[in-house]
């Protein structure tokens, strides 16, 4: 006689096998059972979808992305604006509100990227996207589209870290913030106290092509160009329409530890912008300097910037007969500003996390510094492009991200003794 023994393991998993494939059969011969064998079945098919859900968790973890969704934030800012001025009407505009993104793709790349949606979400303006591949302290690359680190506003421009309603008139029609590229470069502390950057990136165009504007494909985009009014500011176009003939350098540099408080900074940029339009270059060169200083509730910040422009004569000979650009180009641009404020709450000994600073902006705005031989300044109305501006005005922060703003500005053009007064209130927020 043999016995069967029940001592062994795998025995004992037969049996229950056998048991459990005798009770299911049961199960479905018989009426009774009908319910319990539809449980049974939706029990076994949720069973295979959590088996499925660990093996595409498993292939996952096989390609580097585990847990990126929490390695993944969104932050963003966002501004609403009320201008009024003399000579208009007054205007509301939600001027934008953005979003952005960072990944840390793996613990050496960190992906950074910012969509725009100007007022009230009827323009979208893709702000940057870039991959930071993180090697040492001292040199780290950059590359994909980048905010170009030319003055002291444009990489870092949320409306809270600036105390006016809008931009500074010297970072709208000098350096014209914000104003992104694509390109490659380094970036770095190579010591405490010193940051530099300096990326190859798309130059700016300072003359209209052929093509058709947003084509998407680069090729004669027909939007970008320099103009009398702000410079260079119209040269700063979107990838998708500019072309990428020219290509410039540019890079900067800060100090924050040569003496409490104060932060230098420099800027460089050089790169043809004609793109092969006209045969001659329009080589351009931007040369910057700003100072931030903080010493308890005094604070203040300046800047100054030249812009020389080559071949500008022959660029406004090309404007004279070509429709989409002007011929009232300057070789020289120049301008500089001067703020001081006060932390109201901190200078009366206040225990509060609360902000409130009055302030005053000074600034002068030439973007027809010099002309070409030959070429009249621009006038806009009889009324001359340069000017100098001063703007009084008062930011209140309740907490660290919000900003509530109010400022009245009096413009004086050259060449006229007329004036314009702006007054602009603002609400501003970070997240």
């Amino acid at each position: 006689m043999y016995y069967l023994s029940f001592e062994g393991g795998k025995m004992k998993k037969i049996v229950f096998r056998g048991l459990l494939v005798l009770l299911v059969s049961l199960g479905l011969a018989s009426p009774a059972w009908s319910a319990d064998s539809k449980e049974l079945e939706r029990r076994i098919d949720s069973l295979a979808d959590e088996l499925d859900s660990m093996k595409v968790d498993k292939m996952s973890r096989r390609i580097g992305r585990v847990d990126v969704q929490s390695r993944t934030s969104v932050f963003g800012y966002g501004e609403m604006h009320i201008n009024g001025q003399s000579d208009g009407p007054t205007r509301i505009d939600n001027h934008r509100y953005v979003i952005g993104v960072h990944s840390e793709l793996a613990s050496w790349i960190h992906l950074n990227a910012e969509v725009d949606f100007e007022h009230g979400a009827q323009e979208i303006d893709f702000e940057f996207g870039y991959l930071d591949i993180l090697l040492n302290d001292s040199a780290n690359v950059r590359a994909g589209v980048m905010p170009l680190p030319v003055g002291n506003l444009n990489e870092y421009h949320e409306p809270i870290l600036f105390w006016s309603v809008e931009r500074p008139e010297f970072q709208t029609k000098i350096i014209p913030s914000s104003w992104n590229a694509g390109g490659i470069g380094l970036f770095g502390t190579p010591t405490e106290g010193i940051n530099y950057r300096v990326f190859v990136v798309n130059s700016l165009q300072s003359l209209p092509g052929s093509g058709d504007a947003g084509d998407g494909i680069g090729n004669g985009g027909r939007t970008g160009f320099f103009r009398g009014t702000d410079g260079i500011r119209k040269g700063r176009v979107s990838l998708n329409t500019a072309v990428a003939a020219d290509f410039a350098v540019v890079g900067r540099a800060e100090f924050s530890k040569l003496y409490p408080g104060l932060q230098l900074g420099f800027s460089f940029y050089n790169g043809n912008t004609t793109q092969g339009l006209i045969n001659e270059d329009g080589n351009t060169t931007i040369l910057e300097a700003d100072m931030k200083y903080r010493n308890g509730w005094f604070d203040m910040n300046a800047a100054i910037a030249n812009i020389d422009i080559q071949d500008a004569a022959a660029m406004n000979t090309f404007c004279a007969t070509n429709a989409g650009c002007t011929n009232d180009i300057a070789d020289n641009i120049f301008g500089w500003n001067f703020q001081a404020g006060v932390h109201l709450f901190q200078l009366m000994g206040k225990s509060t996390t609360q902000d409130l600073i009055p302030f005053v902006l000074y600034e002068k705005i030439r973007p027809q510094d010099r002309m070409p031989s030959g070429t009249a300044p621009k006038t806009v109305t009889g009324t001359s492009v340069n000017f100098d501006v001063v703007t009084v005005g008062m930011s209140y922060l309740p907490v660290a991200n919000v900003a509530l703003k109010a400022d009245f500005s009096v413009l004086n053009f050259e060449q006229t003794a007329g004036t314009t007064e702006k007054f602009n209130l603002g609400v501003a927020y970070m997240y």
